[in-house]
């Protein structure tokens, strides 16, 4: 009988010989292609499917503990990154210039009058969620406002941004409700200049703002209690719109209002967009490339610390569920107290978990900067470093906010339909599911379970590679040759190897609370 262990180490012996084959080959197609987006696609594709294949792992739901080993996807998703680290440092200078590049895929012709319908519908369905969450149904699972807000919006909503095509500009409940009150402003008292915006608040109140959402995502003891979702949703939607009246909605949005700086932030990541009439298709994250900054945001260090933010939250989110969190806080994971009797060690823990991460960060790009050359045109201060390269964390915040939230919204999107079936009462079907169930059954069975935890680790893999490449563009716009690149980015892709063990870590982790 062949020895099960011996077995397995040949078989990873195996696939190493073949991902070194793997590398030669690709290093020469980057070599020849280097200026082609197709080149780039094929070490993404190449990389997520060769090492998933042997993986022999289970995945769950956040209910679930997992129960047979996790070595293997953990050293197969980590061994992805080192490659593609690896890969790199063959590549010339100039070898990812061609990330930027995206292929024209037809015009589009804006309509003004589609627009304003849109946003007119989107301002009343918003009102008609607030009227739902103060006299509708106490239960989170059947109101529309909890399922809207957090199933429909922050989950679904804020993956087909970031991955796929834009669509917050369309939903933005403020849009009608801002041009209304400037109207109304220049007809009773004339036309009105807005305010500038102060220089020295720069991006705070977003740092400020998402801070505080994921203290009541994660530390408020009712945040799915439709009555005060709706009255904390009203009240920001109101002080929001008296912001935008001042200063400009433009200047707001991208300054003050937290939804639209996650939206259009993780909007630059996304694949399809729309560039002077243009729709076109790119490799994620290529208008960061090309323009070397996220949209919504300039290089400041204000913007870095939220860009930074949106990482070290969702980061947070997984590990403050995990035993290991548990333990450090004298609490249960079997008789857990509610919320409410951790509340002060959740708010500890957003805090001190972010500012490790900013931290380390910087002190590693700083340690790269410094290694890389002793010329002074290359030396920058630590907090101009930061605000360059912490867009290049990004994809990763991105990955890990897909991953973390798709089991959960795999099982609460079943709710959603249930309620835009029986919107016009229960003897009114409008989607035909007067017999169907919501269920979790898919996570009790193997091939299932396998299958979602693949799509899980496979992005969490695939937002690495893509900030290992981000990072290295970012660089090789700032150095003169390939060793200088090379060197500046050596702790960058310790810190990402490490972080792709972190995130799988903290999907397979067993969950309590």
């Amino acid at each position: 009988m062949i020895n099960s262990k011996m077995l397995l180490r040949k078989i990873w012996a195996q696939m190493i010989l073949v991902q070194m084959i793997y590398a030669q080959i690709l290093a020469k197609i980057i070599y020849r292609w280097r200026q082609s987006v197709m080149a780039m696609l094929i070490i993404l594709v190449a990389s997520l499917l060769m090492p998933i294949k042997l993986s022999f792992a289970h995945a769950s739901g956040q209910s679930f503990v997992m129960l047979l080993p996790t070595d293997f996807y953990t050293l197969g998703g980590v061994f992805v990154v080192a490659l593609t680290i690896v890969l790199l440092a063959l590549v010339p200078v100039t070898g990812t210039s061609g990330l930027h590049h995206s292929l024209a895929l037809c015009r589009i012709k804006r309509r003004r009058g589609v627009a304003k319908s849109i946003h007119f519908l989107a301002f009343i369905t918003f009102f008609w969620l607030l009227s739902s969450g103060w006299y509708g149904t106490t239960d989170p699972l059947k109101n529309p406002l909890t399922l809207g807000f957090w199933t429909v919006f922050w989950m679904a909503l804020v993956m087909v941004e970031g991955l796929f095509f834009g669509v917050w500009r369309w939903l933005n409940p403020w849009v009608f409700a801002y041009h209304l009150s400037r109207r109304i402003i220049e007809r009773l008292i004339g036309r009105q200049k807005v305010m500038p915006w102060p220089q020295r608040l720069s991006y705070w109140p977003g740092v400020l703002l998402l801070f505080g959402f994921a203290a009541f995502t994660l530390a408020d003891p009712a945040p799915t209690d439709p009555s005060r979702l709706a009255s904390i949703i009203f009240c920001y939607w109101l002080i929001t719109l008296i912001g935008m009246v001042v200063f400009g909605f433009r200047t707001w949005s991208r300054h003050a209002e937290l939804f639209s700086m996650i939206m259009l932030s993780f909007g630059a990541l996304r694949v399809i967009s729309i560039c002077a009439g243009q729709l076109r298709l790119g490799m994620p994250g290529w208008r960061v490339m090309r323009n070397r900054q996220v949209g919504v945001v300039k290089p400041h260090l204000s913007a870095a610390f939220f860009l930074l933010m949106l990482l070290g939250v969702g980061s947070f989110d997984g590990f403050n569920e995990t035993f290991v969190w548990l333990s450090w806080i004298n609490v249960n994971p079997l008789d857990f107290p509610g919320r409410s009797a951790i509340i002060v060690p959740t708010l500890s823990g957003i805090v001190f978990a972010n500012l490790i991460l900013i931290m380390i960060f910087g002190v590693l790009i700083w340690l790269g900067m410094m290694a890389a050359s002793d010329s002074p045109q290359y030396r920058l201060s630590l907090t101009r470093l930061i605000s360059l390269y912490a867009a290049s964390l990004l994809p990763i915040a991105l990955a890990y906010h897909v991953a973390h939230y798709l089991p959960s919204l795999l099982v609460e999107i079943q709710y959603v339909g249930l309620a835009i079936d029986g919107m016009f009462g229960k003897n009114v079907h409008i989607l035909g599911l007067q017999d169907f169930h919501v269920t979790d059954g898919f996570f009790k069975h193997l091939d299932w379970v396998r299958m979602i935890w693949l799509t899980q680790a496979g992005i969490v893999v695939a937002g690495h590679v893509i900030s290992v490449l981000m990072a290295h563009h970012l660089a090789a716009g700032r150095y003169s040759n390939r060793f200088e690149t090379l060197v500046s980015q050596l702790p960058v892709a310790l810190f990402m190897i490490g972080y792709t063990w972190l995130g799988l870590w903290l999907l397979a982790a067993p969950k309590g609370g």
